[in-house]
């Protein structure tokens, strides 16, 4: 027969946990991610409308930031271009002349004329051919050219063949650095899906062990 000091002692029941610091972290953890995910999603947008904005249109229809002179078509106008740039011509047309998928084209190049008197054809292609609608007007690229000279252009443009259409001219748009934007919209799109789904997942998960843990304070207390 064992002493009563030899009795065995029943096990004691483990020890539940309460503390609210893991699921505080957690939590916190996936609001940061979310919020992240708020911000790389606008800096994305940000960067793709940079780069699929031409600004040779305004909302209401008017010359954007980035033209440099426009002409009625047909008609003419005056420009100051700096020699070594290059130079897009852009078409405007009112957007119920084009049917689905067309883009604006004129069947004759616009003209410029240097101060040197030469006569310089805007037949190259653009950098960067770009296809933008503003309200009723569409824009569309329909040739370049390399200014040779600095100074006072004369620029001549053909008829359209369509009412209301004029002529706009842009700095022409170098294709590497829309590359990159491109890239880097499709980049931020993948940045986005990660952190959005990190944070969704780390805040339901810091929600969830919150609950647990606040019934168990409870039935402890």
């Amino acid at each position: 027969m064992s002493a009563p000091w030899q009795q065995p002692v029943p096990p004691q029941p483990p020890t539940r946990k309460t503390s609210l610091v893991g699921p505080v972290v957690l939590t916190g953890a996936g609001v940061v991610l979310l919020v992240g995910t708020l911000i790389a999603a606008v800096v994305t947008a940000g960067v793709f409308l940079g780069a699929v904005r031409s600004d040779v249109l305004t909302l209401d229809g008017q010359p954007g930031a980035a033209v440099l002179a426009s002409a009625p078509a047909p008609g003419a106008a005056s420009v100051e271009l700096t020699a070594g740039e290059r130079y897009a011509v852009y078409l405007v047309v009112p957007r119920d002349s084009l049917r689905d998928g067309e883009s604006p084209r004129l069947d004759e190049d616009v003209l410029l004329e240097a101060p040197s008197g030469e006569v310089i054809r805007a037949d190259d292609s653009p950098g960067v051919t770009m296809n933008e609608g503003m309200g009723d007007l569409r824009a569309g690229t329909v040739g370049a050219f390399l200014a040779p000279q600095t100074g006072t252009y004369q620029m001549a443009v053909p008829p359209a063949g369509v009412d209301g259409a004029w002529v706009a001219l842009a700095p022409d748009r170098p294709f590497a650095p829309f590359f990159g934007a491109i890239g880097g919209t499709v980049l931020g799109v993948f940045v986005v899906i990660g952190l959005g789904g990190a944070g969704l997942g780390a805040l339901v998960a810091g929600v969830v062990w919150w609950v647990v843990r606040a019934r168990a304070r409870r039935q402890v207390a």
